[in-house]
């Protein structure tokens, strides 16, 4: 495994509140955290135990409720914490929009544009030339498998091609770390396997980091560098409880070989 952290996160503590049922849900990283370049995490765990919430939080779409208790929050070598306390906001914001792609549940494309279009965005923002754009979309469409819908308009689109088009887009200006939220719930089996291993080589060659929530432990083993595991803390909170990297669970089943 690479030895570069992209992403560090520790001592991170959350709060959801409720306003209308006045219910609170918070959400802990109690150790150390490390997410690394080109390598794939899996974040695995019931549903509410704070999965999505943990998400928004590292991927810069949401400040903690308790920065103060925060001992540790880096990405790519800054230090998002200090920034917080110091406001500077427009560097948190670059920081998000050129390094750090999303891939989440409801997509959120963009219904007046096309295929293309709604790839190209990214690359748009982050002020890539026309002639490059071009290029790098059309490369993301044969590798997802879509070039027959490069000028379809989003509500033409199946449910799966809906998402891979979502997939294209998270990754299209190469950012240093993607996020993806249940990537592969509106696919089959055959295609979600053939996404994620495309995000998987995608990722290794820009040296990505990708770090995707899903339910479905087998492709988690499958793809994953490293799982994270996560349960409820209490009824009205959710912690990581487990870290295994794939080298970590190489060197257990060795050991179990050996006794």
């Amino acid at each position: 495994m690479p030895n570069i952290p992209v992403l560090q996160i520790d001592g991170l503590e959350h709060t959801l509140y409720n306003r209308a049922s006045k219910d609170t849900f918070t959400v802990y990283v109690d150790s150390l955290v490390s997410f690394h370049a080109g390598t794939f995490t899996s974040i695995l765990g019931q549903s509410g135990c704070g999965k999505t919430t943990l998400l928004t939080v590292i991927g810069l779409l949401r400040k903690p409720t308790v920065p103060e208790k925060i001992k540790t929050f880096r990405i790519l070598g800054e230090d998002i914490a200090d920034l917080w306390k110091r406001n500077k906001n427009s560097k948190i914001e670059h920081l998000r929009r050129s390094s750090i792609g999303f891939a989440l549940q409801n997509g959120e494309l963009l219904p007046a544009l096309t295929v293309a279009e709604n790839i190209a965005v990214p690359l748009c923002l982050n002020g890539v030339s026309s002639g490059e754009r071009k290029e790098r979309v059309d490369e993301l469409l044969a590798a997802f498998g879509i070039q027959h819908r490069k000028t379809a308009r989003i509500n033409k689109l199946s449910g799966g091609e809906y998402q891979r088009v979502v997939l294209a887009r998270a990754i299209a200006h190469s950012p240093k770390i993607v996020f993806v939220d249940e990537p592969t719930s509106a696919l089959n089996r055959e295609r979600a396997v053939e996404a994620l291993k495309e995000l998987q080589k995608l990722g290794r060659e820009k040296q990505t980091a990708v770090i995707m929530i899903t339910h479905d432990v087998e492709l988690a083993k499958q793809f994953s560098d490293q799982i994270i595991k996560m349960e409820p803390k209490g009824k009205s909170s959710g912690h990581i409880k487990q870290v295994v990297s794939r080298q970590q669970k190489s060197e257990t089943q060795q050991t179990t070989k050996n006794v």
